[in-house]
């Protein structure tokens, strides 16, 4: 059952990884990875603190994404209204490039992330720089949380593997 419950905690960490590059679900998928093989043995390895451990950075990472779109969104001048524009953007982006998978969420995030900002800021502010910039901010932005998350994926993973290799 531990082989199992490895191998399972491996598949899931190696496709959460990947994937933090192509949706914000990453982190996550690496978090069920880590409670499917804490459940399969008993948390013995992977201990009910080491999980919430776990959790809490998965849930910073969740937090840190939205923040740094904000941020790059804002340091470009984007009014409130294209920040949330950049977020739902991003989001419907990913959504409708989904059936595309792979590089197909990665321009749909980013595509989404753009055009929701741009378009906001342009009914807003009616001025075509302005609205380049805001949509600029945000894909900066999610740049950025993607670099944060890789970060919080390579801890989770160190604080894996060094409770698997205790």
């Amino acid at each position: 059952m531990e082989i199992l419950a490895l191998f399972i905690l491996i598949v899931f960490s190696l496709v959460g990884f990947a994937a933090i590059f192509f949706t914000t679900f990453g982190t996550l998928i690496m978090l069920i990875g880590a409670a499917l093989y804490a459940l399969m043995t008993q948390f013995e390895v992977i201990t009910m603190t080491t999980f919430l451990i776990l959790l809490t950075l998965y849930l910073c990472g969740e937090v840190m994404e939205y923040v740094f779109i904000i941020i790059g969104a804002k340091k470009f001048g984007a009014s409130n209204a294209a920040v949330g524009g950049a977020i739902i953007g991003g989001i419907a982006g990913a959504i409708v490039a989904a059936p595309l998978l792979g590089i197909g969420l990665i321009l749909g995030a980013f595509l989404g992330i753009f055009l929701g900002a741009f378009i906001v800021e342009l009914a807003i502010q009616r001025d075509l720089i302005k609205s380049l910039k805001a949509g600029t901010g945000g894909i900066l932005g999610r740049i950025g949380s993607i670099a944060v998350k890789v970060i919080i994926a390579i801890i989770m993973l160190a604080i894996m593997i060094s409770r698997i290799a205790a």
